[in-house]
């Protein structure tokens, strides 16, 4: 099931809520090994099935009829022959929860295979697994000891870090088993044979035409057997989980990644999808989570685009409308103005949000309008050649650099840093110069990142040949979980093995500075705002606002420290920003301005991040957090600041908002301030109307906007706006 929730709703609680609730199912389920025959394990066999045989006496003596859909609908089934083959809801205060339920697997014969039957039952029954980005890991945990009485106290298992167990019983003896999508897509064998298939039959299916039927000679390969995939799996994938969920589940939003494919194969009854943003980018992003709820029709892509993306192209009114109803049966979607018989579900403190527009100096202008003009001529080269498509990643390159002098001239200009690992230098020294110019040429290409599929921030190349974001790929190389996130590629990732440019390029030329990237690049006349002292336009006008807030405050909180103990906490703020090269800057700043702050982005390890917020927090000394807006958008609680700046625009706008409810959530108490800082007459401008685009696109999914709607990949026109052409 899909539970669509705004951040900040309680959707941590709820679902420990509906843990709790379900505790004693979930028990039979886990205790059914010991007897297998047990009514109410009818099913254990195989995969996503439900539990059809159950006790109606003893529903009626214990569990309120309507408020238990699990036993309801699986009584009815039960009584009447009738499987429920779609999924269904569990009421759930505040949030969307899908779980899914299909219907039960037979032979060719119409009965169970006993041979089935018989591998699973090698595998440990389990409770319930919550898998979750790797920043709000230690939340979930402490959210499910904190939120739960003594005596109705979950045993919690954290399955992280190289000293996990190896053992799938042990995974079996906990209620809840919290771990991250990396350790999922690297225990979890893919078995893509019929996905791919499908895929591929449903991409060459053209919105006029329809698509001819595959060719009877052309088998379909077999999927692995079970003792196939044991040997190559690890142990969250040796289980049978009674319930899977998927916390951040736009983290699967691409069906075509290791981690969606990862989730996709994990065995289990039933199934959640828990968002805040389940659309950010396509409509196409619907079809992973239907495929991992198992929601027949739409789990396998050639239907999902018959019946859902096709019909959107030919006609958005009527095709949005046909998604509405198809959502609505697996949906449950709570926002800040959902209503309860006529009263908010939640009440929080106003949030206002205000659009600075902040003006470069007048270097900062000549800078700007120069590489402006370098990208809108190159982008005329490439519509004149009619390569526009081909060429789509370097377009967005020059886009990301036009972004980034909004920030900073400095983040254009040093973009090419050397890469933090320390031995990369020393192993890439190793390399032949061949080697070493065919990793650089591949950087230089612009390719997207492997993980996130964006215009990689802090590009590093593996040894494999594959391109990432620094942040992206930092959790795999400084933990035991290294292999390359790429489908089919198996290469083991280290500090040691991917470059940055940077490094690269002092291996070509024999220079052992970091120096000499930056005495490499062309003086163009501009250095002086090119030093990482200079303070741009967008930095001042951040630490005016942040000296404004301590400064506004600063009486009360030197007046009471000492004589009042209960005095109201001191205002805090958080700034966001997409680049770690612009917090880098920015620290510099505040250290100048003697601001005390802490810093979180996706470079840190997990333990950092812990004491980096938990500072933030509790010591009333620190009165800032600067945070990456791939780190800081997801899961976590900050209700000790009031005000958010975001130094820069995302191209979509609901990360934005995930970023700002880091603080507007359960907890404030305060009215809540955000400052979007822009540069005026610049791409930014341009930005903020294509991001409206992006919100039409995702009401019209959920139907509080009947109008048509846009792809949100940029098209040709949307490029040509962007670059003023």
């Amino acid at each position: 099931m899909i539970s669509l929730l705004l951040q900040g709703l309680g959707k941590t609680v709820s679902t420990i809520a509906l843990i709790l609730k379900q505790k004693s199912q979930q028990s039979k389920f886990m205790c059914a090994d010991s007897d297998p025959l047990k009514s109410e394990a009818l099913n254990l066999d195989e995969d996503d099935e439900a539990v059809t045989v159950v006790d109606k006496a003893k529903q009626s003596m214990n569990d309120e009829p309507k408020k238990d859909l699990d036993a309801s609908l699986s009584t009815a089934a039960s009584t009447s022959d009738v499987k429920p083959s779609s999924s269904h809801m569990d009421i759930v205060p505040n949030r969307i929860v899908v779980e899914s339920k299909v219907e039960r697997k037979k032979t060719k014969t119409g009965t169970s295979s006993a041979s089935s039957t018989m591998r699973s039952m090698t595998r440990p029954a389990a409770g319930t697994l919550v898998v979750c980005p790797a920043s709000v890991l230690k939340q979930w945990a402490n959210e499910l000891n904190d939120k739960v009485s003594q005596s109705a106290r979950l045993s919690v298992l954290v399955y992280h870090g190289g000293a996990r167990t190896k053992d799938p019983s042990e995974l079996a003896k906990y209620d809840v088993v919290v771990t991250t999508y990396t350790i999922v897509a690297n225990e979890v064998p893919k078995q893509n044979a019929d996905d791919d298939q499908d895929q591929k039959n449903g991409e060459e299916s053209s919105v006029g035409n329809k698509r001819k039927p595959p060719s009877k000679s052309k088998k379909r390969k077999k999927k692995l057997k079970d003792s196939d995939i044991d040997l190559d799996s690890g142990p969250v994938a040796r289980v049978r989980w009674f319930r899977v969920v998927l916390d951040e589940a736009q983290t699967i939003k691409n069906f075509r990644t290791q981690v969606a494919k990862g989730c996709c194969g994990l065995r289990a009854k039933r199934r959640w999808c828990l968002s805040g943003t389940p659309i950010q980018n396509s409509i196409d992003e619907l079809y992973s989570y239907f495929r991992f709820l198992k929601y027949d029709p739409y789990s396998t892509y050639s239907s999902f685009c018959t019946m859902i993306k096709h019909p959107i192209a030919r006609n958005a009114v009527h095709g949005y409308k046909k998604l509405q109803t198809v959502l609505r049966i697996v949906l449950l979607r709570r926002t800040k103005e959902t209503k309860i018989n006529g009263e908010p579900i939640i009440n929080l403190p106003p949030k206002t949000i205000k659009l600075q527009k902040v003006d470069f100096t007048k270097e900062e202008r000549a800078f700007y309008l120069t590489l402006e003009e370098r990208s809108r001529q190159q982008f005329k080269e490439y519509a004149a050649a009619g390569t526009v498509k081909q060429n789509y990643a370097n377009i967005l390159l020059l886009l990301l650099r036009l972004r980034q002098a909004c920030d900073h001239p400095l983040l254009v200009k040093g973009h090419q840093s050397v890469f933090k690992g320390d031995g990369s230098i020393e192993m890439a020294k190793q390399l032949s110069k061949e080697r070493v110019i065919d990793l650089l040429a591949r950087l230089e290409v612009s390719a997207l990142c492997a993980v996130c599929r964006d215009t990689p921030e802090d590009a590093v190349v593996a040894m494999c040949g594959h391109i990432f974001c620094y942040q992206c790929i930092y959790e795999r190389i400084t933990t035991d979980e290294n292999m390359c996130p790429v489908p089919n590629c198996r290469n083991t990732l280290s500090t040691e093995s991917v470059f940055s440019s940077g490094t690269l390029k002092i291996c070509i030329s024999g220079k052992t500075s970091t120096h000499a990237i930056a005495s490499s690049s062309a003086d163009d006349g501009l250095s002086s705002i090119s030093q990482s002292s200079y303070i741009s336009s967008k930095i001042q006008a951040t630490v005016d606002i942040l000296n404004s807030i301590i400064n506004m405050h600063a009486l009360t909180d030197s007046d009471t420290i000492e004589s009042n103990p209960n005095r109201v906490s001191p205002v805090k703020a958080i700034v966001f920003s997409q680049w770690t090269g612009m917090l880098d800057l920015l620290e510099f700043s505040l250290n100048s301005n003697l601001i005390q702050y802490r810093r979180l982005d996706g470079t840190m390890s997990l333990n950092s991040r812990d004491k980096a917020v938990k500072d933030f927090n509790t010591d009333p000394e620190v009165r800032v957090m600067i945070m990456s807006l791939k780190a800081g958008n997801l899961g976590l609680n900050m209700v000790a600041a009031c005000h958010v700046i975001l130094l820069d625009l995302w191209w979509n706008p609901y990360a934005e908002d995930q970023a700002i409810d880091r603080a507007h959530r359960i907890g404030q108490t305060r009215p809540v301030t955000v400052s979007r800082l822009t540069i005026t007459d610049t791409v930014e401008d341009r930005i903020l109307s294509l991001q409206e685009e992006k919100r039409a696109m995702v009401n019209s999914a959920f139907g509080e906007d009947k109008s048509s709607a846009h792809a949100t990949r940029l098209t040709v026109d949307d490029l040509r706006y962007l670059f003023r052409i």
